[in-house]
């Protein structure tokens, strides 16, 4: 497990248990909604030249690259989806991290590699892998300024991704760091406030940044130099990955207390994370997914983290992603009205979305929907009744009847009566 994800489980288990919801309106929900719908831009064809050269020459800028790639198709699992068969992770400096290459990619990844190459040839061209991890049929490269991994099903070539490699050409300020680790806290727990100091001044933003739920701080991460600091200010801790890459010049903090040197490479760990969470997914989504009624898209409720993360995963019958919608609490329930509406319900809300358009409506919260309840706390639960388009909510009390919102669908449209 990275330390990014130690982080993220020990944040799950001290979040704020007095979090109020976040207000929402019945047109634009505070939640964060995932591909957004946007018309298919014809992006510059990359397949000119090598994909990983592409990227080096716009050192790896979002800026730069939109430019070839054209506007995001959608978005999943923190990688935006563009028109030439690619994903990309960006960084929070927007500098692309991650790079997903998908079967309908057209181009040469690196010289000789393509999406149709056989295992057997990749290695033939690349050499022996510097990365293997056989139960996940991945192997990987590692090289001055990039990784480049690949999975496979026995010979069949199944993705390619690449990370960026960042170099470090000085030490002295990492040395100061992980020597004034407890001293320093207070500033290198909040980069945001302190984007001049230390680390943050040598280097610039970390890569990702997280913050800690009930504790306040922010754990913070270069995986692209190999270096990880979890955010707890008594106590930090700062973990040096095998991958840093002046990690023999660092004696001096060798036995300095709370500097951990890890022999996990960080973007192979970050790769080999990433692998085994797709297939985690898609084996929930096997099990406990939700059907809709035409067996082509698959819904699945993915509650398991932290309330702000909880949200509702969309795949077509075969596992490929469709999107995601992050209502902005733990997901209780989610029903199909028809092949692309749903309705969702949450500890703090109950709405609809569109899994085509994104089309997204809160139709009852804490703030939302008294013309429907006197109070949201009323509401015990909620039902459809599909044959009459009926949402009936539960109301507490004895002898209480459903309250009842009938619901009529005109293609990509749905509209209320009360």
């Amino acid at each position: 497990m990275s330390k990014k994800h130690l982080i993220l489980l020990l944040s799950c288990f001290c979040f704020a248990t007095g979090a109020s919801a976040e207000s929402v309106t019945t047109t634009t929900p505070a939640t964060q909604i995932i591909e957004p719908a946007s018309p298919v831009q014809t992006a510059q064809v990359l397949s000119k030249s090598l994909l990983v050269e592409t990227f080096q020459t716009n050192q790896w800028k979002k800026e730069s690259l939109v430019k070839l790639i054209g506007q995001s198709l959608k978005s999943f699992d923190d990688y935006e989806s563009y028109a030439e068969g690619i994903s990309i992770r960006w960084d929070e400096n927007n500098k692309a991290y991650g790079i997903l290459v998908d079967s309908t990619y057209s181009g040469e990844i690196v010289k000789g590699i393509t999406v149709k190459t056989t295992k057997t040839d990749l290695t033939r061209i690349l050499g022996n892998p510097r990365f293997v991890d056989q139960s996940n049929g991945l192997i990987g490269y590692q090289y001055d300024t990039y990784y480049l991994f690949a999975t496979f099903a026995q010979e069949k070539l199944k993705g390619i991704s690449i990370y960026r490699r960042d170099r470090t050409n000085d030490t002295k300020t990492m040395i100061d760091m992980a020597k004034n680790l407890e001293k320093y806290g207070e500033k290198l727990s909040s980069p945001s406030t302190a984007n001049d100091f230390s680390i943050f001044g040598a280097w610039g933003a970390p890569d990702f940044t997280h913050h800690l739920h009930g504790i306040g701080t922010f754990a913070w991460e270069y995986p692209s130099r190999g270096i990880a600091y979890d955010g707890l200010e008594a106590d930090a801790t700062l973990t040096i990955y095998s991958n840093f890459s002046l990690r023999n010049e660092l004696s001096a903090i060798k036995n300095e207390k709370n500097v951990i040197f890890s022999e996990e490479d960080s973007i192979f760990l970050e790769e080999k994370n990433r692998v085994e969470w797709e297939q985690v997914m898609i084996q929930a989504a096997q099990k406990n997914g939700i059907l809709s009624p035409d067996k082509k898209t698959i819904a699945l409720i993915d509650s398991d983290g932290l309330y702000s993360s909880a949200n509702i995963r969309f795949y077509r019958l075969d596992f490929t992603p469709l999107g995601q919608l992050y209502p902005g609490y733990f997901v209780d329930d989610v029903i199909w009205l028809d092949n692309n509406w749903i309705l969702y319900s949450t500890m703090q809300g109950i709405g609809v979305f569109h899994t085509k358009t994104n089309e997204h409506r809160v139709l009852l919260s804490p703030t939302e929907g008294a013309e429907l309840v006197s109070d949201f706390y009323d509401v015990e639960g909620v039902r459809v009744d599909v044959k009459n388009n009926a949402i009936l909510f539960d109301l507490t009390g004895e002898n209480q009847p459903p309250y009842k919102l009938t619901y009529q669908i005109n293609g990509n449209q749905i509209q209320f009566k009360k």
